[in-house]
């Protein structure tokens, strides 16, 4: 189960939409759905942690810029950049501007990058 802390949403949130509250919260239960996951406060972002790092979150006014990393370059439409971190890792950034964005393409990606992250 997702490991919360009530600063870390008050203090992360301040001054955002509650249309990126709910997003949120949405992506945290998908996350749950994996298995354990760890939410670390970055100094801009909230990491996603198994073992390591798989996700991290860069809360926006309306929206949120998601980054995953899995072993392969995903190429789709929807990845908006992507980063070879090592010789087997790929950072990929989304884009998260509504609940449809939380869809079954998405869940599967998370799922890969939760699964290279034990």
């Amino acid at each position: 189960m997702l490991a919360t802390n009530t600063y870390l949403t008050q203090d992360i949130f301040d001054g955002k939409s509650q249309a990126v509250r709910d997003l949120y919260e949405l992506l945290v239960d998908e996350l749950n759905k994996l298995g354990p996951v760890h939410e670390v406060k970055r100094a801009i972002s909230i990491s996603f942690n198994n073992r390591r790092p798989f996700a991290s979150a860069l809360i926006r006014n309306r929206s949120i810029k998601l980054v995953l990393r899995t072993r392969h370059r995903i190429a789709n439409s929807r990845i908006l950049s992507t980063e070879h971190v090592a010789n087997h890792s790929f950072d990929h950034t989304v884009l998260l501007d509504s609940k449809s964005d939380i869809d079954e393409e998405l869940i599967a990606w998370l799922g890969e990058a939760y699964q290279s992250s034990k």
